[in-house]
């Protein structure tokens, strides 16, 4: 069996527990042990198997066993252990993945006791704290060297651990406790917990993470609350069945600050969802629009002079122009800079090819917390003439939002590769970017609570994106950011929130963004709490209706009305529902109660003679038409029902005059097929075959389209007096003509 037909296996037992069909999950594991040929699992399987059989047997025959419930539960729980020790053996002699690579170089050397780790990184710190107590300098870069491999092979072995037993799971909580120890290695340490616990389930790993999200120190408690979540989010349903867990969940859902903080970094993983549009955007829209603009930029930027002295004068009086040219592009890049201040990960494809480094082959790296000392940036900053070595700049950059950890390493890993003047332009540039966006952090910091907070944790989840998205063996890891993120559906996240307030926000964001399908799902658990809230009733509807359930909708809005009738949004929402539902008497009654809340509203005269249009009553659709013209005489798209109703009643000058007007404004294929039928029917067959003949131009010269369009006009050019056997010779007429 192979490694994909074993992933296969263990998804579908996994299910088959998840959905409570025991024994459909013990024959699964029953052949995959046969077949691995493992001795002792095939005896544990057995004795579960029995043990199941005797809990059906006496619950069966009506025994009361008030330990019932546990008893099911352990089992279950069993399963997923049985389960888990399968594949593990497996795959640790079997597979391929850098993991279990990892796994079977440390166990060839024999490198199986964490302590064994512990105790070596320490000694090379000692080393390091004494070298520089003493003040020797000559080896402080070999011990810095030191530590940091010592404290790489400790991530690898804190990453494929399987097992921990009482006294390893103390001596991990003393080590990433120890304040005495760089931050930022304790911050690798906690990433390794929760990146080995996504790719195999391990109890004692994600006890560990519960534990370290009351820490301390603020990165290395971000990094606890974010990876929690992904394993919680992962494993939800199993999580369920172990009290350990149950009782902490408990604890979180009395700690206001630690709930709002988690769902905080909720709501940033599901924005994660925007990554790839974000990307998209940029390659696809803006970066071409800029690259077909750039003589225009050249030209309006001065950028041949922007060396000279003007240059640092003040800015280009042109630059504000510069833009209106090119609307849409500034609208996009309007956009994209609202985005990044909201934390949004704009800068993926700008770095994802500035991940090649050396420094990169660790994994350790790709998620270590960026700090100006790491022995791997001193050669960039060695040059004292290099802006990079600037400490203004290197703090100002150290501490801001702006980039991710892994994506200031590949800034200034690059700097040594880049021409002088290069650096110093990207220096002057970078040095104003973060001057400004440090005001804006501050200034957000003293009146957003917790703003610190999600600077942290945003910068570690575009981290652990890059890890997933860009590692170059990214394809043997489980793609998290491959997840839908619906927090709102997982059983462990309703243990910690408070539906009134949490929810809301996740239901809101999914809102804001366009996700209707989740904001639905999410607004209706508020509602099943509070049933009469007018707003979420609303935008439950409104949810539903850009998901295209047009009679959800109208259940929806029907109810917002009844708990406040007749607001003008909702009656033209009900309205608008009706129409789309093809029911356009009721939507008229509506439209009609809109009209008397507002009787000058423009978009409800238009809808009210749409409405008379489908209903086919021209001469009333004409007056609404007519209003809409007269309230808004600037509105030229009025011009087109206006003149299709005059055509349709008979007021043939009227329909002429209001199509001319069209051709001069705004001109479509079907108002020159249109102005045609108007001049037939005033017995211009000439001037009624030209116009024909631009349609037919207009439409690629394709005639089956026109024959189609003519078609579905044809009984209204006979309510309107057309000879019906005039049809075809006006029709093999124009024929005659397009070949001429």
């Amino acid at each position: 069996m192979s490694i994909s037909e074993i992933k296969k296996a263990q998804d579908s037992i996994e299910k088959a527990l998840n959905e409570k069909r025991i024994k459909d999950a013990l024959n699964m594991l029953g052949k995959l042990t046969k077949e691995h040929h493992g001795g002792h699992l095939i005896d544990e399987h057995y004795n579960l198997e029995l043990t199941y059989k005797s809990l059906l047997k006496y619950t069966v025959e009506g025994v009361n066993d008030p330990e019932r419930q546990k008893v099911y539960n352990n089992i279950i729980i069993s399963c997923y252990h049985l389960c888990d020790n399968l594949v593990r053996s497996i795959r640790n002699v079997h597979s391929s993945d850098i993991f279990y690579e990892t796994r079977r170089m440390m166990a060839a050397k024999g490198e199986m006791q964490l302590e064994a780790f512990i105790k070596t990184y320490y000694s090379e710190v000692a080393k390091k704290q004494m070298s520089e107590e003493a003040g020797i300098g000559g080896s402080a870069k070999d011990l810095d060297t030191a530590v940091q491999e010592t404290a790489t092979q400790l991530f690898r072995k804190l990453w494929v651990l399987d097992k921990i037993s009482n006294d390893e799971e103390e001596q991990i909580k003393k080590l990433i406790d120890d304040e005495s120890l760089h931050y930022s290695q304790r911050c690798i340490f906690v990433s390794a917990l929760t990146i080995g616990t996504l790719k195999e389930f391990n109890l004692e790993k994600i006890l560990l993470l519960f534990h370290f999200i009351h820490h301390s120190h603020n990165e290395i408690k971000q990094r606890a609350i974010t990876g929690l979540l992904l394993v919680l989010f992962k494993y939800d349903t199993r999580t369920v069945l172990y009290p350990s867990i149950t009782s902490r969940l408990s604890l979180i859902q009395q700690d206001d600050t630690l709930t709002d903080n988690m769902v905080s970094i909720a709501i940033q993983l599901i924005r994660t969802r925007e990554t790839e549009k974000i990307s998209r955007k940029l390659t696809d829209e803006i970066i071409p629009e800029v690259v077909k603009m750039q003589p225009n930029l050249r030209n309006k930027l001065d950028l041949d002079n922007m060396i000279s002295d003007r240059f640092n004068e003040g800015e280009n009086p042109e630059w504000e122009d510069f833009f209106k040219d090119s609307p849409e592009l500034m609208s996009k890049l309007e956009e994209l800079s609202e985005l990044q201040m909201e934390g949004a990960d704009v800068f993926l494809n700008t770095f994802k090819m500035l991940k090649h480094f050396s420094f990169f082959n660790n994994i350790s790296n790709w998620l270590i917390p960026f700090y100006i000392e790491n022995e791997a940036l001193k050669q960039v900053w060695k040059d004292e003439t290099n802006l990079f070595s600037s400490q203004k700049l290197q703090d100002s950059l150290t501490n801001s939002g702006f980039l991710c950890n892994s994506d200031k390493y590949s800034l200034f890993l690059s700097v040594p590769h880049m021409p002088q003047f290069q650096k110093d332009m990207m220096g002057n540039m970078l040095e104003q970017q973060l001057e400004q966006m440090g005001e804006i952090e501050a200034d957000e910091k003293l009146v957003q609570a917790g703003k610190e907070d999600a600077t942290i944790s945003n910068r570690y989840i575009q981290d652990l994106y890059r890890l997933y998205k860009l590692h170059p063996q990214h394809q043997q890891f489980e793609d998290v950011f491959a997840w839908q993120m619906d927090f709102h559906n997982k059983w462990f996240f309703h243990q910690i929130i408070s539906k009134s307030k949490h929810l809301r926000q996740i239901a809101e964001f999914f809102f804001k963004k366009e996700y209707y399908a989740d904001a639905k799902e999410a607004f209706n658990l508020i509602n099943l709490d509070d049933n009469n809230q007018l707003e979420i009733i609303q935008k439950i509807g409104y949810c539903q209706q850009q998901l295209q359930n047009y009679q959800s909708a109208l259940d929806a809005y029907q109810k917002a009305d009844i708990i406040k009738p007749e607001q003008l949004w909702t009656t033209k929402k009900i309205a608008l529902m009706y129409k789309l539902l093809k029911q356009n008497e009721k939507a008229l009654e509506y439209y009609r109660i809109a009209e008397r809340l507002k009787p000058d509203d423009l978009h409800t005269q238009a809808s009210i003679g749409h409405c008379y249009l489908d209903l086919k009553d021209y001469v009333q659709a004409l007056k609404y038409y007519f209003k809409v013209e007269y309230l808004d005489n600037s509105n030229t798209k009025v011009w087109r029902p206006i003149a299709w109703c005059s055509f349709v009643t008979g007021n043939f000058d009227q329909a002429e005059k209001y199509y001319q007007k069209l051709l001069i404004s705004d001109a479509r294929t079907q108002d020159l097929v249109n102005l045609g039928h108007v001049y037939w029917c005033k017995s211009n067959r000439k001037e009624a075959l030209l116009f024909y003949q631009k349609a037919v131009a207009k439409m690629k010269n394709d005639y089956s389209v026109f024959f189609e369009t003519f078609k579905e006009d044809t009984p209204t050019l006979l309510d309107n007096g057309i000879n019906s056997e005039d049809i075809p010779i006006m029709l093999d007429q124009l024929k005659y003509l397009l070949e001429e």
